[in-house]
């Protein structure tokens, strides 16, 4: 992670980013879109699966840009695996193209917080890599069901059987997997930003979910959600 310092000499931590597809066309175009963003100001590539395991220990970033098929060597969904085994906290988010493909189930399952189309608006883009930098957000999660459904990938086995929900707990289940953040589903709901997040907490304990993206595929898995 680098440090930049801005005019009034006050210095401020960069964001560090690490773009990983096959297609060297792809990680230069994502370069150069994140190269406008005065926050971010490192920016790395890898072209497989094993160099992105390489890199990411090599200079740890606070955001990985994944893609899953990068043949004929590892699997983005294998590298995202064995990124967390070295790093549980890594934030790496999914790149897929226009029409979300098989794999994005499995890859929130192996960890990943969120999935970006690959022709996303560089805006879009942008905010993307920093919300993921500053943590799961709920917002990350907004068009994730869909775009599980649409890959019309299998989702995995769910780990046990579904759990009972209240209706509150179900009803901010829901609102987390449209998007909202939690100012706007304590707003909704009439209860504090605290208690939003204490109900979020405890969904991921009832649900088995490590991170929020994983609470949207046991949605889907336990049809609180359905297709």
């Amino acid at each position: 992670m680098s440090v930049i310092t801005n005019d009034e000499s006050t210095s401020e931590t960069a964001i560090c980013v690490l773009i990983v597809d096959d297609d060297s066309w792809t990680t230069r175009a994502i370069t150069l879109a994140l190269d406008e963003a005065p926050e971010i100001g490192s920016l790395r590539t890898a072209h497989s699966g094993e160099q992105a395991i390489a890199e990411y220990i090599a200079s740890r970033p606070d955001v990985t840009l994944m893609d899953l098929n990068m043949p004929p060597g590892m699997s983005g969904i294998t590298a995202i695996e064995q990124i967390r085994l070295h790093d549980p906290t890594a934030h790496i988010v999914v790149l897929t193209t226009v029409s979300p493909g098989p794999g994005i189930a499995r890859a929130l399952e192996a960890g990943a917080i969120a999935v970006l189309r690959k022709t996303a608006s560089e805006n879009n883009l942008r905010s993307v890599v920093l919300a993921a930098a500053r943590g799961e957000e709920p917002k990350l999660l907004k068009h994730l069901a869909q775009d599980i459904i649409i890959s019309n990938d299998e989702l995995p086995e769910a780990p046990a059987v579904a759990p009972r929900l209240t209706p509150a707990e179900r009803e901010i289940l829901l609102l987390i997997a449209d998007g909202l953040g939690y100012e706007n589903i304590a707003q909704s709901q009439g209860i504090s930003v605290w208690t939003a997040r204490t109900h979020v907490k405890r969904l991921r304990e009832k649900l088995y979910a490590d991170n929020l993206a994983q609470l949207v595929v046991r949605a889907l898995q336990y049809r609180f959600i359905s297709a």
